[in-house]
């Protein structure tokens, strides 16, 4: 399977930002991993709805992913793999799923939330486990669409 792009962004799939990224890397299947969204129905056809013409959406447990990624299910495929928070993605970092950067779209402000770049902010909680990410030599940077601005989160990382 060809991972393409690992994101995460708090809205999962959601119009130009799916259009950007998917076309920009020729992204064929979206694998948008999230407990709570997976088994909610309603919120599975909305964003349905904002997948580009041409790019397969499908909607996973952290379990389910990690299981298919593990098999190789979407062999062939040019896959985006799409998650909420830092949270879910070390779950599936912890399962065993290897890959060498992440992109970091909108992680929302909020009550005792630090901003690290532009739209992304996090808890302590949240930094602890970016920290944690980021220890294990992945790259992680900021970027809302292709070609936007850029930060380095690695180094955003060092602040705190």
């Amino acid at each position: 399977m060809g991972i393409e792009l690992v994101r995460v962004d708090d809205r999962l799939i959601h119009g130009q930002v799916a259009i950007g990224w998917t076309r920009s890397r020729g992204i064929n299947t979206i694998l948008a991993i999230d407990d709570p969204t997976a088994k909610n129905k309603m919120q599975c056809q909305l964003m349905k709805m904002a997948t580009p013409p041409g790019v397969t959406p499908y909607f996973l447990t952290n379990d389910e992913a990690a299981e298919k990624i593990l098999n190789d299910t979407y062999k062939n495929k040019k896959v985006m793999i799409l998650v909420k928070g830092p949270a879910e993605l070390a779950a599936l970092i912890e399962k065993g799923i290897e890959m060498k950067e992440v992109n970091i779209g909108n992680q929302r402000s909020g009550e005792n939330k630090l901003q690290l770049a532009s739209q992304m902010f996090a808890t302590r909680e949240e930094l602890e486990i970016w920290k944690g990410i980021a220890q294990k030599g992945i790259k992680l940077y900021a970027q809302g669409v292709p070609g936007g601005a850029y930060v380095d989160v690695n180094d955003a990382l060092k602040k705190y």
